[in-house]
């Protein structure tokens, strides 16, 4: 084949690449990126961390503030905001899968590092490109992780790059604080690559390491400076407040409890694993018998595993419309390790270990221990350890990295295209759910399922008459671009913007601690999913109801209050 057919193919791999990803600027709409969203109009509409702001992920809220506030200062409404900011993160996902190609074309070749950076921009944590807290942690992680290995990989040169990767280090560890448990590591292998590699030293420790920790120790005081700044300096109170958000219910069990689930979880991952490793079985000893030598045995086997459980979960995607199939992920963790011991004194690749694969890793322990995702789902936290993983099987055997390379970006096109979440967190497809454009407020633009599409139009005729009034959904699943419409005039009136239940006292807490947050305008959802009865009791008690009325827009049905101050 031609240099010049190679070229066009490539180009054409890019450009389709481009184009799933540009779709995925107008297409489907669910509750975490508008969350993520409100949280950033809070601060822009004048909240603080932990004053008013009482959101388990409030830390992740700086990205989105300046986008909404960018917006904002130039177009001076909301509406169209969403496109707008997946507009922008579709750019910055660009920007890094090409720096990340410039970085890793000396070591892995053009088709080598072109095919791993299409991978990463094809990649997002869930399915939408929106600033959500695990979205930020990623791209957040990708940059520092750049900046950290062309510093060491490069001869300890230009050590600003270790500041600025201390800072994108800091910005994934405030969109997810569990993800900084990668820290210690990254500091440790900053201090051991640098021992090694003749770094110049202060102390006996390394330049890198130092600078690693000023900044962070920098970013870190000024932030913690500035959330005191919202309590009045008052340090009780601000502990006072970050113990009472954090004991959030849903997250009220023991490691104990934590453990016993997942060890209930895992029998249906091993399930799941069973066939595509049988079958690795049959083919890798028929392969054996033929040629490959018994150093290699353990890699292909691995490889083998890991390519087959690709396509039976790239096959479920299709036949479940899901887009949680991601059970293959741990087995690349796997096949990665294994080219990681074996290939432990190639040049570059104690970098690769110590700056993006074991940090990632701490990180996942972490997040596993507190999240409320079930263990399949969170299989999406080992997709960058799995993803530096194969960079070394690049190197090692070309052609199996480049088949897994592949399989992971087919599985990504394939949710992207044919996958669509839908309202509820159902699995659908684009063959059996007609997508709906709509046509108001902040999502104006977007393509979604009927529910979501006519909630927003409904949402958009109930707020429009409240413009500069302050707003309390009582619903349980929360409509976060709720609190953005009416030209962003909007204010919250109430302690989270995140989905919530009856279980969760801190709602009507919060009206005693924070008095001035008094809502105009309450509304309800007719055909609420979670249990809302005990607060919308309290709501009924304690508010002076002037007016009620009903708006319906198609399947979405909303009650609205007007309040006129307390109950007398």
């Amino acid at each position: 084949m031609s240099k010049r057919m190679v070229r066009a193919g490539w180009g054409a791999l890019a450009v389709v690449c481009a184009l799933i990803m540009v779709r995925q600027i107008f297409v489907g709409l669910e509750i975490d990126e508008p969350y993520a969203l409100a949280l950033g109009f809070r601060l822009v509409q004048g909240d603080r961390l932990f004053a008013q702001m009482w959101e388990p992920h409030q830390l992740c809220s700086l990205p989105p503030a300046l986008l909404v506030a960018a917006y904002l200062g130039l177009t001076g409404t909301t509406t169209g905001l969403l496109v707008f900011v997946r507009a922008v993160l579709l750019v910055c996902k660009a920007a890094l899968s090409w720096a990340f190609y410039r970085e890793f074309v000396r070591d892995l070749g053009k088709s080598g590092a072109g095919l791993a950076a299409l991978v990463l921009f094809l990649y997002t944590p869930k399915w939408f490109l929106g600033p959500d807290y695990i979205g930020q942690q990623f791209l957040f992680t990708v940059a520092a992780f750049l900046c950290f290995h062309h510093y060491v990989t490069r001869g300890f040169r230009r050590p600003w790059l270790v500041a600025v990767g201390g800072v994108f280090a800091c910005l994934s560890f405030l969109a997810y604080p569990q993800s900084a448990a990668a820290f210690p590591v990254l500091w440790l292998g900053l201090f051991l690559l640098g021992r090694r590699g003749g770094e110049p030293r202060f102390l006996g420790i390394p330049r890198g390491a130092w600078v690693l920790l000023g900044s962070c120790a920098v970013c870190g005081g000024a932030f913690l400076l500035w959330a005191l700044a919202g309590m009045g300096f008052d340090v009780a109170a601000f502990l006072e407040r970050v113990g009472l958000i954090l004991n959030d219910p849903q997250y009220g069990f023991t490691a104990a409890e934590k453990l016993a689930q997942l060890a209930r979880q895992s029998l249906s991952v091993l399930r799941g694993w069973m066939w595509p490793l049988a079958a690795a079985l049959v083919i890798g000893a028929w392969l054996f018998r033929r040629k490959a030598s018994s150093r290699e045995r353990i890699s292909l086997l691995l490889g083998l595993w890991a390519l087959l459980a690709t396509m039976q979960c790239i096959l479920r995607a299709v036949r479940d419309g899901s887009l949680d199939e991601r059970q293959f992920v741990p087995v690349l963790v796997l096949a990665g390790a294994w080219a990681f011991w074996r290939a432990r004194r190639l040049d570059g690749v104690p970098a690769l270990f110590w700056l993006g694969c074991l940090p990632g890793l701490a990180a996942y322990l972490f997040i596993l221990r507190s999240t409320v995702l079930g263990l399949p789902a969170t299989f999406l936290y080992l997709t960058w350890p799995a993803f530096c993983g194969l960079l070394v099987l690049l190197r090692r055997q070309p052609r199996m990295g480049r088949a897994l390379l592949a399989g992971m970006l087919v599985f990504f096109a394939v949710c992207r295209v044919w996958c669509v979440q839908t309202t509820g967190w159902k699995s659908a497809t684009v063959a059996d759910t007609p997508l709906v454009v709509i046509e108001n407020g902040p999502a104006k633009g977007i393509l979604a399922d009927r529910k979501a599409a006519d909630m927003q139009e409904c949402l958009y005729e109930v707020l429009a008459p409240y413009r500069g009034q302050a707003v309390l959904q009582a619903i349980g699943e929360q409509n976060g671009l709720g609190f953005l419409m009416a030209d962003g005039t909007l204010t919250v009136a109430q302690a989270s913007v995140i989905s919530g239940t009856d279980s969760d006292p801190r709602f009507e807490e919060y009206y005693r601690m924070v008095p001035g947050q008094l809502p105009d305008v309450i509304l309800y959802d007719d055909a609420e999913v979670r249990d809302m009865a005990q607060f919308h009791a309290w709501i009924e008690e304690h508010f002076a109801i002037s007016k009620r009325y009903t708006v319906t827009h198609g399947t979405a049905s909303l009650q609205v209050l007007v309040v006129d101050g307390w109950a007398k």
